[in-house]
């Protein structure tokens, strides 16, 4: 049987359908002079062929993403 998942190296940086299988993991970056205000988080995503992509999300930028549906997955 095939497998249903593209691996990251192989997506491309257009709309597309693709789907691929990722260990997700978050790492916050605060602002301690600040109350430990949340500044942004990045997110490191690993496929099974050892490819690591990181994406920084700005704090102002996650509660859209939440609305979308984005983190459902890693929270379940």
């Amino acid at each position: 049987m095939a497998n249903p998942y593209t691996p990251l190296a192989d997506l491309k940086a257009v709309r597309c359908l693709n789907t691929s299988e990722v260990r997700l993991r978050f790492l916050e970056a605060r602002n301690v002079k600040k109350g430990c205000e949340l500044m942004s988080v990045d997110m490191l995503l690993l496929d099974e062929k050892s490819t690591l992509i990181q994406g920084p999300v700005n704090a102002n930028r996650l509660l859209s993403l939440y609305e979308y549906g984005i983190f459902v997955a890693s929270f379940l």
